[in-house]
């Protein structure tokens, strides 16, 4: 096994402001991330991207990757790892880089993963720049403890967004609106339960958006999780209903 683990000097932070910057990384080069983000250990093969991303050979990833890195390099003005015979490793901009049997892999630079982690956990809609779009099947696993579209344990987006899509972005616990409260900033604001703890799944199972996801505000959600296992829908509604005055 051959590892390229050589340091390129871009922080978390600005891993951020590039991850928000759509003239230097594109709508399709985030989903390129994100699929790698998404993928067992945040590593792939440009196979296994191809397949994810419904392309018939992956030579064209490479090809987007340099002209991505390429756009990175000139916007921050640091230097690239070297082969050598002194070209530049365009993919070692936002990856590291291991060869096995199964081929090679691309990896996350740990700076643009922890960058990629912050966002996801500050903004739970999954929605930045509306540029988290999957192309998989309609079948959405979640908690797998083996890798499907989703590490272990791993919230599936896909399944969120059908979740609001069918319930909308009030909470159906309390009734709360983030737009009609906060305004235009409000928007696409909301947390999703999911009514089963995913750490009490033991192996893979299938998801549904409806029976098994609720969106529900923030307050409504801490209060679910005050106890193991959770208080139900109904039961938080009911204190709501006895604690009116």
């Amino acid at each position: 096994m051959k590892t390229w683990e050589d340091k390129i000097d871009i922080s978390k932070d600005q891993w951020r402001d590039l991850l928000s910057n759509e003239e230097v990384i594109k709508k399709e080069d985030f989903n390129l991330l994100k699929q790698v983000y998404f993928s067992k250990n945040h590593m792939a093969t440009g196979s296994q991207l191809a397949k994810l991303m419904d392309m018939g050979h992956h030579g064209p990833l490479n090809l987007q990757v340099g002209r991505m890195s390429k756009r990175i390099i000139e916007r921050l003005n640091v230097e690239t790892s070297k082969r050598s015979d002194g070209r530049d490793r365009w993919w070692h901009v936002p990856f590291l880089g291991m060869k096995d049997e199964e081929g090679f892999h691309w990896i996350l630079r740990p700076e643009l993963k922890a960058a990629m982690d912050t966002i996801l956990k500050e903004n739970e809609s999954f929605n930045f720049h509306n540029k988290l779009e999957f192309n998989i099947s309609e079948t959405h696993f979640e908690g797998a403890k083996k890798q499907v579209y989703a590490n272990a344990y791993e919230r599936n987006p896909i399944a969120r967004k059908k979740c609001i899509s069918h319930y909308g972005w009030k909470c159906v616990i309390c009734g709360f609106d983030f737009i009609a409260t906060y305004g235009e900033i409000g928007e696409n604001t909301i947390h999703v339960h999911h009514k089963k703890p995913l750490s009490e799944i033991s192996d893979q199972y299938i998801v549904d958006p409806v029976k098994d996801l609720i969106p529900v505000c923030p307050n409504c959600h801490v209060i679910i999780h005050k106890k193991t296992p959770p208080y139900t829908m109904e039961e938080v509604k009911e204190m709501i209903e006895r604690n009116k005055k």
